[in-house]
């Protein structure tokens, strides 16, 4: 699908504080470090910690290596947004950090969207959220990946459940 020229990835899961704009911006550096023009819009009306996230980076004489743009509710459908923020900024890759109590966000963009990461805590009451997540995703044919975020050890413990846990409800 995409937008325009560029890919389009959401960061989505059904559920508020499981580091959904951390991973936006996280993966946002490491693909402007390998040279991609990346643009991240911030789609959580609720939180906003993309914008909270660049202003304190502008606010102290920094810069980003990639654009960031806020979106919300009152500025129309998102995907209209979308495809006119990267038409503004030629981004090749744009990210969209949707927050975890807008269901209908996640409905309009995952018709457009080339690929949805969901990142989520090994807690059982943050896994519980996948299948809701899925359930917007899956009949739009795009494929979701689930990255575990916090986990104290990889493979052992409580992370280890948790992808035997992900593992068995089909989740990659």
């Amino acid at each position: 699908m995409a937008i325009g020229r560029a890919s389009l990835w959401l960061i989505a899961t059904l559920k508020g504080g499981v580091r959904k704009s951390t991973t936006a911006m996280l993966a946002a550096f490491a693909l402007a470090g390998r040279g991609d023009d990346v643009l991240v819009i911030d789609a959580d009306a609720g939180t906003q910690g993309v914008t909270d996230w660049a202003t304190r980076v502008y606010a102290t004489g920094g810069e980003l290596p990639f654009h960031v743009v806020q979106w919300a509710p009152s500025q129309g459908l998102l995907v209209p947004f979308a495809q006119k923020a990267q038409r503004e900024t030629g981004a090749a890759r744009v990210l969209v950090d949707i927050g975890g109590e807008h269901p209908e966000v996640l409905r309009q963009a995952v018709m457009v969207a080339d690929l949805v990461l969901s990142p989520i805590g090994p807690e059982q009451g943050e896994l519980a959220r996948i299948p809701a997540t899925a359930s917007l995703v899956t009949p739009a044919g795009v494929p979701m990946l689930v990255l575990l975020t916090r986990v104290p050890a990889a493979g052992v413990g409580i992370s280890r459940a948790a992808r035997e846990y992900l593992t068995a409800e089909g989740h990659q």
